[in-house]
């Protein structure tokens, strides 16, 4: 004869962690409410978004804090009771010479308590980083409502758009006990530089010869060049630094290619879905802080000025690094080419030379809708040059192209227009890195990745 039982040491264990996971929620809870309360809004928004909050959002939580605490009681009790019967029972069983009581089956409770503890260990990584998104988005409503800064409206909305995706991601740790990382974070890292090949011959599908800087055009092709080191088997990203050398001194460009990942999911690699958001919103990233190691890792001389170039979300990138004054100031940043990537919502560093390249009909640049902030004035001032489109309106992916970006460069650089005007006089301003008579160039691909 079998007996049904519990295995008590390990449902002890489940109630402790349902006991902690229930305080957790509540203390979120109490977090939240402070955010929300922390600064001044009035307004049928505000009396909307509260009473939402007190009749809605607030008290599921609060529910789920008692139902937790209730089934952690349950079990703790069956546990104990189940300790105190066993024991009278092998007593009674011992005294009276009688046959023994079957052993309960060890291990059913042991594992609907992991079950239950892997899912709110994961739906609480979830729940804290839904937390950080949301207490971003307020506090940026909040600099705005009291006028401590006037963010962008790109801003605002990409801060409440990982805040939502990250809540949708809790939903799914919540169902499989695994934290996904939606819309997380990370610590950007760079690896050992690895120097470039600049004969053709020795070229391979992942490691393409340097294309020597002569123009804006063949600047570009370095990005592009970076994307393919990316696509090979195991790469997490890469950063391809290009130093020249001339006569009147040495340069550097470090060409940063954009998206190469697009799950939601911040996985190892740093470029993706979750730092476009991040980025846009004024976030921290591992895509910057990869870059920045980068930079560090290649060892360039002191002191030798550096042209940051960058496609889409490499763009944003580049002028995150070329907004921040002291990083300028450390690394010598002069120049900065961006293309398809969106930008007006930034502010560059004083003396930073820049140049932004958008095709007609690519939407990319223009997600940032031309840095207008709540009050309707542009926060950013980087020059513009608007490009012949490859594609038709519809042709979102050919327009967005880098390499059709290098393809619509060297036209308008032959052509005797507004923007090859414009391209030919910032060219001007690039000496130092591209190679001129007697110079040379090398250049090192550095490896970026993204660790939790």
């Amino acid at each position: 004869m079998t007996t049904l039982g519990m295995d008590t040491a390990a449902g002890l264990a489940a109630s402790t962690e349902l006991d902690a996971g229930s305080q957790r929620i509540a203390e979120l809870a109490t977090r939240l409410d402070g955010a929300l309360r922390s600064f001044d809004w009035v307004g049928t928004d505000a009396e909307r978004t509260f009473q939402s909050w007190g009749d809605s959002e607030r008290p599921a939580l609060d529910s789920s804090v008692q139902a937790l605490a209730s089934m952690a009681l349950l079990i703790r009790q069956e546990a104990q009771a189940q300790d105190q019967v066993s024991g009278e029972g092998a007593t009674a069983a011992g005294g009276a010479g009688s046959a023994p009581v079957a052993a309960p089956p060890q291990g059913f409770l042991g594992k609907v308590g992991a079950f239950i503890t892997d899912r709110l260990g994961a739906a609480w990584a979830g729940l804290e980083r839904t937390a950080g998104h949301t207490g971003d988005f307020l506090g940026k409503v909040g600099d705005v409502l009291t006028g401590r800064e006037n963010h962008s409206v790109a801003e605002i909305a990409a801060s409440a758009l990982a805040g939502v995706g990250a809540a949708v991601g809790t939903v799914g740790n919540l169902v499989t006990g695994e934290d996904q990382k939606w819309f997380g974070e990370g610590v950007g890292v760079a690896g050992s530089p690895t120097a470039v090949t600049t004969d053709p011959l020795q070229a391979g599908q992942f490691s393409p010869a340097l294309t020597r800087p002569t123009d804006l055009a063949s600047i570009m092709q370095g990005v592009s060049d970076g994307y393919q080191v990316g696509e090979g088997p195991g790469s997490t990203g890469d950063v391809r630094i290009t130093t020249v050398q001339n006569a009147g001194g040495t340069g550097a460009i470090v060409a940063i290619p954009g998206t190469e990942n697009w799950s939601p999911g911040a996985g190892g690699v740093p470029r993706d879905l979750s730092a476009n958001l991040n980025l846009v919103a004024g976030s921290p990233t591992a895509a910057v802080e990869s870059v920045k190691a980068a930079i560090v890792a290649a060892n360039l001389p002191a002191g030798t000025p550096i042209l940051l170039t960058g496609h889409s979300q490499g763009g944003i990138i580049a002028a995150m690094l070329a907004s921040d004054p002291a990083f300028v100031r450390e690394h010598n940043i002069t120049n900065v080419m961006t293309f398809g990537a969106p930008i007006d919502h930034l502010q560059l560093a004083p003396g930073v030379e820049a140049v932004q390249l958008q095709h007609r009909f690519d939407l990319v640049p223009r997600l940032d809708l031309g840095g207008a902030t709540v009050t309707g004035m542009p926060v950013g001032g980087v020059q513009a040059v608007t490009l012949d489109s490859p594609g038709n309106p519809w042709s979102l992916g050919t327009n967005h192209s880098h390499t059709e970006y290098g393809n619509s460069v060297r036209e308008a650089l032959a052509s005797d227009t507004e923007a090859g005007r414009i391209l030919r006089d910032y060219q001007s301003q690039l000496a130092p890195f591209l190679v001129g008579p007697g110079g040379s160039a090398s250049a090192v691909d550095v490896p970026v990745s993204r660790q939790p």
